[in-house]
């Protein structure tokens, strides 16, 4: 390394601008959240910041998460690591709505929140694309820190009909308005399971799209009598045929409901 590219490797890391994989920016993330947080103090976004595992650990000991009540880490990198030190801290007990979608957490770093003695007010989760399998939702739905949650965003993971057959068995989700499945591994023994649930007569908006759901699973979602709210039915871009496309039309001249099937 040059003298001139030494002392801007020094600049970088003195100012907190270096990055690392994994592992975050190497200076204070106060600075960071004093320019993201909000005028009232209640929702802070560091979404695509690359704080990582460290910036993480020193975001859940800042007193300043205390009044926060949304809190933004999309793209961060926090990992498993980072989302233990978060669910450990009690600032975050007034939290209700976390949004970690692309971090990398994996099926330990949900079992952190679901272990969580804090993150127990929350009303909003989103887990999208964080390699979560049917493991963690096994403990989700065991889980009584979730009577409140109203939106689930568990899109581009790694769940199986397994795992949807033990959302389906829940009732742990009473309040729970917006199911996100879309992109996972679900095919129609997931959607029937599903369809016969009576867990989820809140339910509004269910995406099931970008699975392996055929017309056998799709009609029996369209059809179920469980889902006395639903809105929108999303089931695109699976293996639907004649069938589906026939139950679909039915439904439409019988009610509202919103179907997306192609």
């Amino acid at each position: 390394m040059s003298v001139s590219h030494k002392k801007y490797f020094y600049i970088l890391l003195l100012t907190g601008l270096l990055l690392f994989p994994s592992i975050g920016f190497a200076g204070d993330i106060s600075a960071l959240v004093a320019k993201r947080i909000s005028h009232d103090g209640k929702t802070l976004d560091l979404s695509g910041l690359k704080i990582g595992t460290a910036g993480a650990k020193q975001l859940a000991s800042m007193e300043a998460l205390a009044g926060i009540t949304s809190l933004h880490l999309q793209g961060n990198n926090i990992r498993a690591r980072g989302m233990k030190a978060l669910a450990k801290s009690p600032h975050l007990a007034g939290l209700k709505h976390l949004d970690v979608w692309g971090n990398l957490l994996g099926d330990l770093g949900l079992k952190a929140i679901i272990d969580s003695p804090y993150l127990t007010q929350l009303e909003t989760l989103k887990l999208w694309k964080n390699e979560i399998g049917d493991d963690s939702i096994a403990l989700l739905v065991l889980s009584k820190n979730f009577s409140h949650l109203k939106t689930l965003m568990l899109n581009e993971n790694l769940i199986t009909s397994e795992g949807v057959a033990m959302l389906a068995s829940a009732d742990v989700f009473p309040q729970l308005a917006t199911l996100n499945l879309f992109s996972n591994s679900v095919d129609d023994e997931g959607a029937l399971a599903f369809a016969g649930s009576q867990n989820y007569s809140n339910l509004e908006l269910l995406y099931m799209g970008q699975n392996a759901i055929t017309d056998p699973g799709a009609i029996a979602l369209i059809e179920s009598p469980y889902f006395p709210q639903l809105k929108v039915l999303d089931l695109a871009m699976n293996a639907l045929g004649e069938a589906t496309a026939m139950a679909v039309f039915k439904s439409n001249r019988k009610g509202s409901l919103q179907i997306i099937y192609r």
